[in-house]
């Protein structure tokens, strides 16, 4: 199935199990904190609608044939999934149960990671998501920074590993230069918000990195 495909692959490239929308051991980073960002983001980014409910298009990836293979891209199978659901080929369940949505939840999440990837070209991780969604909750961080920063990121061949390594205290992989990747992250700040001064920024991106 679709579903299948997807989870399967995204699971791999963040390197947690998953099979058929049941949320496998140890990958309940997904969920809360990163879950609302990745949400926000692909709501930016036209991935995902306003009204677009996780727990309906979880269902339409369990029922419907076609799978994400078949599509150019995953922001065309996500319109795929809703015709399903607008046309009534979902056969939705209303009353689910805390863990169904949850499940649901997780599948959601892992296609909008899939597509945010997609778009921008690059390969996020577990540890990537895992690290802003702990910023976030403190409040070091917000959804359109962290957009900013990938979209900045992508255009400089700047990893998405190397960032988090950067946020993280870690040394850089691939040749890239930490100096690239500080800029890289400031200049994000600096896009997702013109009007804050530069001491603002620099106090923004201190926070970021727990000075």
């Amino acid at each position: 199935m679709g579903l299948f495909s997807v989870i399967s692959a995204v699971s791999s490239a963040l390197g947690s199990p998953a099979v058929g929308g049941v949320i496998a051991t140890g990958i309940s980073w997904l969920l809360g904190s990163p879950a609302t960002i990745v949400s926000e983001i692909a709501k930016t980014l036209d991935i995902f609608k306003e009204n677009d409910r996780p727990e309906h298009l979880g269902q339409a990836m369990e029922q419907m044939d076609k799978k994400p293979e078949d599509f150019d891209s995953i922001n065309e199978y996500i319109d795929y999934l809703r015709e399903g659901i607008k046309s009534g080929e979902v056969k939705l369940i209303r009353n689910l149960s805390d863990s169904e949505k949850t499940s649901y939840t997780y599948d959601v999440t892992a296609l909008g990671i899939k597509a945010i990837d997609e778009k921008y070209q690059l390969q996020t991780s577990a540890e990537f998501w895992g690290t802003m969604g702990g910023k976030f909750q403190e409040g070091k961080i917000t959804p359109d920074e962290i957009n900013k920063i990938l979209e900045i990121s992508s255009k400089n061949s700047v990893s998405a590993e190397n960032v988090v390594n950067y946020i993280n205290g870690n040394g850089m992989t691939g040749g890239q230069r930490a100096s690239g990747v500080a800029d890289v992250i400031e200049d994000g700040l600096i896009a997702a918000n013109p009007n804050m001064s530069d001491e603002e920024i620099r106090s923004r991106f201190n926070k970021l990195l727990g000075k």
